[in-house]
């Protein structure tokens, strides 16, 4: 997974619980996505859902974000995180349309 790529399911994933960051969150994360930091972008949307519970994140979502911690090395908070999302059941497999 390239830069651009690590790009996308960032802004994916901020856009997707956007709605449930508090004010401090989204300016933090907004910034973070500005100067390009998606690691830390990434771990305060998570962070988010972890605190809130929800939302539930899509399966393409969390697809993407355990193969970026397969070919990214970002952190143990980032491992950690994503655990804690997969283990609550934090996400949901798409609707059958």
């Amino acid at each position: 997974m390239n830069s651009s790529e690590l790009n996308d399911v960032a802004w994916d994933l901020v856009e997707h619980v956007r709605a449930h960051l508090t004010i401090a969150e989204l300016n933090a994360v907004f910034v973070r996505l500005g100067v390009d930091d998606y690691t830390d972008a990434i771990e305060i949307a998570l962070k988010s859902v972890v605190r809130a519970g929800r939302p539930p994140l899509p399966d393409r979502l969390l697809a993407g974000l355990s193969h970026l911690g397969q070919v990214h090395e970002l952190g143990q908070d980032f491992v950690d995180l994503l655990a804690q999302v997969s283990r609550t059941g934090t996400h949901h497999p798409p609707s059958a349309q």
